[in-house]
């Protein structure tokens, strides 16, 4: 008994204290009702009705028809009630509930003009658009006609937010009608890859908008991509230094120039290494950049001369004089390379082409290798176009086995791939590390990564083969009429190179490179077929290749179909004496040039048949 009363008395003492502070809790809430406080000026939201009252600020004097309102019943809670009601209809009868939008303020707006509500409504129009712009994009004209009510679209900046369905309205009335399509079946300029799935990819990506620098798990899709790319490939081993197989070393690059870049410095430092384990005397200094010496073909990409640009290093075309070829060939290659050491300058890296960049022509490539491994320099088979074919067992010819003697090669998804960004993904005997952060140029591999998930190996496999058949068999259809064509640098990578030489035509003394352009502008200026036009070699070349995803047989034969009637039309043009003009120079494809040393064209004067008739 005497150990139970403390314990009372303690419950009591308890039990007390929490009820005055309950009923001091009340006191407090009821006071605090009585309060009033300071207007609070909203800096988000600049305009506000000046009349307006604010259920933070002190009351003022109220209208006697304002206290009459005020007795009326208020309207949103009879909203409310209805909106309850209906539902419970609705759920009664089994009908889904559908959650109405709530109204947003005009500071919300402000701060997000694009909320969650609007984003969902935007994106269903903008998957509606996309999939009726797939759908009818060949009933559009290839190339635009005319300028039409673009006037429309020269107004002032809006102030305020629009409404989406006015800007689609313009992109189908005004954009969509004066744009090249290049998703359409009369567009053979080039390779343009687009796919739903490769649109997929790059709203995902650009929605992430991550730094790759500073994600890890890039790394790892990285190296996720050139594994399935490598071994859907059949990329075998690879000759190091040392005469020794090793497993190629994949790496993703963002753009072709960045790929040159890495394997022009990585060479570099190969030959400074071998250098300082070599004797030498003390006279001899330590060699600069500008003596060193890439060797190419003249028909290289453009990212070539960017990069040799870049490191201040001597670029050197590699011409080829014979008309019925259009290769690097060892000879030439060994002739420049004498005259190059004869002057100090050192060898550095050969840049072979499997596909060129415009005639999509293949180099010498086994008496290349011989030559790298005599004398000791990297060479890097440049595959941006064809190396894709390599998907299909059928097309690994003895190129493909000559990797195992390369140094490094790389490939460009975009080429033959349903894919528009600008990844390049390189494999070498070594690792090729890139000096300093990635940029990634607004691309990113997650977008590749999704590609192939939601393709398949198999299925873009296909998507490269129907493109290489029918621009053979584009070609093909092109040798049936040699009146009106004559065809050059024939190859088997799908890319078909013309001139256009009507023989029917009687007393014709105009140039073949003239007509040919005057032909190529009259097709642009019909909006019947889109080509790409080059100067190559003393020649004005057409170049065609087939581009449209959904492309097959009968699509193709159409557009031979429409090149055929065009001659008939451009021939009664030239009957008529219709003021027929040549394509602009701005139309013609880019070639390599030199590097800012200038010291291209000064070893080729014993290789330029116009110089030794001289």
């Amino acid at each position: 008994m005497g150990a139970e009363v403390p314990t009372l008395i303690v419950c009591l003492s308890i039990s007390l204290c929490f009820n005055i502070g309950f009923i001091i809790f009340l006191f407090i809430k009821r006071r605090s009702r009585n309060i009033q406080y300071r207007k609070v000026e909203n800096p988000d939201v600049e305009n506000f009705p000046k009349n307006s009252t604010s259920s933070f600020g002190t009351n003022p004097q109220r209208s006697p028809e304002k206290e009459k309102e005020s007795k009326d019943p208020p309207l949103k809670p009879i909203v409310n009630a209805k909106r309850s009601s209906e539902q419970a209809i609705r759920s009664d009868q089994g009908a889904p509930i559908v959650k109405e939008p709530q109204q947003r303020s005009d500071r919300q707006r402000l701060q997000e003009p694009i909320g969650r509500e609007e984003f969902v409504k935007c994106m269903n129009s903008v998957v509606q658009f996309i999939n009726e712009y797939f759908d009818e994009s060949h009933k559009q004209p290839v190339i635009p006609e005319h300028d039409i009510n673009s006037t429309r679209i020269h107004v002032k900046v809006p102030e305020k937010p629009e409404e989406f369905s006015e800007i689609l309205k313009d992109l189908k009335e005004i954009v969509i009608p004066n744009i090249c399509h290049t998703h359409h079946p009369r567009y053979h300029a080039k390779f343009a890859g687009k796919s739903l799935a490769d649109i997929v990819g790059s709203t995902i990506s650009a929605a992430l908008g991550h730094d790759v620098n500073s994600s890890p798990i890039i790394d790892s899709i990285e190296r996720i991509i050139c594994k399935w790319l490598s071994s859907a490939m059949a990329i075998p081993q690879m000759k190091s230094w040392l005469n020794e197989l090793r497993d190629p070393i994949g790496a993703v690059f963002y753009t072709p120039r960045d790929v040159f870049i890495s394997i022009i410095r990585h060479s570099i430092e190969k030959v400074e290494k071998t250098d300082e384990n070599s004797p030498k005397s003390d006279k001899e200094q330590k060699p600069k950049f500008s003596d060193y010496v890439v060797y190419c073909s003249d028909d290289s990409q453009i990212a070539l001369e960017e990069a040799c640009s870049s490191m201040k290093v001597r670029l050197r075309k590699v011409m080829t004089f014979n008309k019925d070829s259009s290769a690097m060939t060892s000879a030439n290659l060994l002739k420049q390379m004498e005259k190059d050491k004869a002057r100090g300058l050192i060898p550095l890296v050969i840049v072979a082409n499997y596909g060129s960049a415009n005639v999509a022509a293949n180099d010498e490539i086994w008496d290349l290798v011989k030559i790298s491994r005599k004398k000791k320099i990297w060479l890097h088979l440049d595959a941006t176009y064809a190396g894709c074919e390599w998907l299909d067992s059928n097309c690994r010819n003895n190129i493909h086995a000559l990797i195992s003697e390369l140094h490094s090669v790389h490939i460009a998804c975009s080429s033959l791939f349903p894919y528009s960004g600008r990844i390049s993904v390189v494999w070498s005997c070594e690792r090729l590390d890139i000096e300093g952060a990635k940029t990634h140029y607004g691309e990113h591999p997650i977008r590749l990564w999704i590609l192939i998930r939601l393709y398949g190996i198999r299925s873009i496999r296909e998507a490269v083969k129907r493109k290489i058949i029918l621009g053979n068999a584009f070609s093909e259809r092109l040798t049936h009429h040699p009146e009106f064509f004559e065809m050059s640098h024939q190859n088997d990578h799908g890319v078909a190179v013309f001139q256009y030489r009507n023989k029917n035509v009687k007393d014709q003394k105009r140039d073949v490179n003239r007509m040919t352009s005057m032909f190529h502008n009259y097709l642009i200026l019909s909006s019947t077929l889109k080509f790409s036009l080059l100067s190559y070699h003393g020649k004005v070349l057409i170049k065609a290749v087939v581009n449209y995803g959904r492309c097959n047989l009968s699509i193709m034969e159409e557009s031979v179909s429409t090149l055929l009637n065009s001659v008939e039309e451009f021939e009664e043009a030239l009957k008529k004496k219709k003021n027929l003009s040549e394509t602009p120079r701005g139309e013609f494809c880019e070639f390599i040039g030199g590097s800012p040393n200038e010291t291209t064209d000064i070893t080729q004067t014993e290789d330029d048949p116009k110089k030794k008739n001289k």
